[in-house]
C-alpha cells in the first residue's frame, strides 16, 4: 500500500486535472471472465465478474478502481470444493502516449502500480466444511501496449506482474477494444495467468476469455 499511496500523491501534485478535447477523461465497466485453470494437479473451473473505473486526472496519468468476485471450482470424484475471493483493487497508471479508443487511431504505453485487498472463503460438500483465509495484499506492475486500428477498433496488449515474484506470478493479456459512438464499447480478452510455486512447489494457472462492456466519458 505504501507504493500505491506515494505514487497517487505524487500524481495528484504534479499533473493536476487538465481538460482533454479529443481524449476520453475515464471510464466505468463491467466484466465476466471465464475459463480453465490447474492448482498444482487439480483441474479447476475459473469465474470472474468485475466493476471496474478509471479516472484520468491529467493527460498522462490516471486513477483506477476495481471492485471483483473471483471463483474457483474444483472438480473432485465425490466433493466439489468451491473458493470464492472478494478483492478490492486500487492502481494508478503513467501514459506515455495514448490510444484513441472511441476514433480508434494512435498508439499507447502505460506503466502503472495496483494495490490489490483480497479475502477468501471456501467451502465443500462432503464433508460440509467452510474455511476463510487470512486477508491478503499484494501489489502489482502493469504494462500495457494499445494500438488503434481504425474505425473505433482497437488491440491492447498487457503484462501483469507481482511486485514480490516479478514474471513469476504474472498475467499476460491480448485483446480488441470495438467501439460504438461516441460513449459505449465493447472488448473481447484473451488472458493466461500463473502464479509463483508455493511452499510445496505447486503453481496455479489459468486460460480464460474475458468480455467487458464499457462506458467512455
Amino acid at each position: 500500500m505504501n507504493i500505491l499511496k506515494y505514487c497517487l500523491l505524487v500524481s495528484l501534485v504534479a499533473f493536476p486535472v487538465a481538460a482533454q478535447e479529443s481524449l476520453h477523461q475515464g471510464s466505468v465497466s463491467y466484466a465476466i471472465t471465464s475459463g480453465d485453470g490447474e492448482d498444482g494437479e487439480l483441474d479447476t473451473d475459473v469465474d470472474t465478474t468485475a466493476f471496474e473505473g478509471e479516472y484520468f486526472v491529467s493527460d498522462k496519468v490516471s486513477l483506477k478502481l476495481g471492485l471483483l468476485d473471483h471463483e474457483i471450482q474444483y472438480d473432485f470424484y465425490l466433493d466439489n470444493e468451491l473458493c470464492q475471493t472478494d478483492k478490492l483493487e486500487l492502481g494508478a497508471t503513467f501514459h506515455s502516449s495514448r490510444v484513441d479508443v472511441l476514433a480508434g487511431t494512435g498508439a499507447g504505453y502505460s506503466v502503472g502500480v495496483r494495490t490489490s485487498d483480497a479475502s477468501t472463503d471456501c467451502k465443500s460438500d462432503i464433508p460440509e466444511v467452510q474455511t476463510s483465509t487470512p486477508d491478503e495484499t499484494n501489489e502489482y506492475f502493469d504494462f500495457t501496449y494499445g494500438r488503434g486500428l481504425g474505425n473505433g477498433l482497437s488491440f491492447e496488449a498487457y503484462l501483469s506482474t507481482n511486485v514480490d515474484d516479478l514474471f513469476d506470478d504474472r498475467a499476460i493479456g491480448l485483446g480488441l477494444i470495438q467501439t460504438f459512438g461516441s460513449n459505449f464499447g465493447l472488448s473481447g480478452t484473451y488472458v493466461t495467468t500463473e502464479t509463483a510455486e508455493d511452499d510445496y512447489g505447486f503453481t496455479q494457472d489459468s486460460t480464460v476469455f474475458r468480455i467487458s462492456a464499457s462506458y467512455y466519458f
